[in-house]
């Protein structure tokens, strides 16, 4: 009888001490560690990528609505960025605009997979051109496994799902072509 009262309550400890662990969840910058940072990009997107301050889409039916907002999302854009040898904290050359569309998040479920759609737009401050326009939509999910309570999973997977988005926008600058100057095409005689 002795040994179960332990046993519960080495599990009820074990319980909250992992609810505990993640109730302080901030949204961390996308791991970029397996990317082939020294290949890295272009050469003319290399720290060359300021980033715009990020926006909230106007989509009421599903909002943008998560514990982090756009200010926390600029950061770990940020931080992925220079993580990936992309970003500089000053003006560069280049201009990201990035907002925040939508969050489509389950009511409860033991496992939860949350889908992240950001729109982001590259924009070369010289020419006014734009390079690269997509809208990136990613899932992140939290099980049982890595928190007890729904809220706790929830704050997991938004933070997976934005986290992979961030590193699939990587992934796709990193694919970027050379961009071509002005002068490109024309002939001197």
């Amino acid at each position: 009888m002795r040994s179960i009262a332990s046993v519960a309550a080495l599990v009820a400890l074990a319980s909250l001490s992992a609810c505990a662990s993640r109730s302080d969840l901030t949204l961390q910058p996308a791991n970029v560690s397996s990317l082939d940072v020294a290949r890295g990009p272009a050469p003319a997107y290399r720290n060359a990528v300021a980033l715009a301050p990020v926006s909230v889409g106007r989509d009421t039916g599903t909002p943008w609505t998560v514990r982090f907002g756009a200010t926390q999302v600029q950061q770990a854009l940020m931080e992925t960025l220079l993580a990936a040898r992309l970003g500089t904290a000053q003006s560069g050359r280049f201009r990201l605009d990035a907002t925040l569309l939508n969050l489509e998040r389950p009511y409860a479920g033991f496992a939860m997979t949350v889908t992240a759609t950001i729109a982001y737009r590259l924009i070369d401050s010289r020419t006014g051109a734009v390079l690269y326009n997509q809208t990136i939509s990613t899932i992140g999910s939290a099980t049982l496994n890595d928190a007890i309570t729904n809220e706790n999973r929830l704050r997991i997977a938004d933070e997976r799902a934005v986290q992979a988005n961030l590193r699939q926008l990587v992934e796709d600058l990193y694919s970027l072509p050379e961009p071509q100057s002005r002068m490109a095409g024309t002939r001197r005689y």
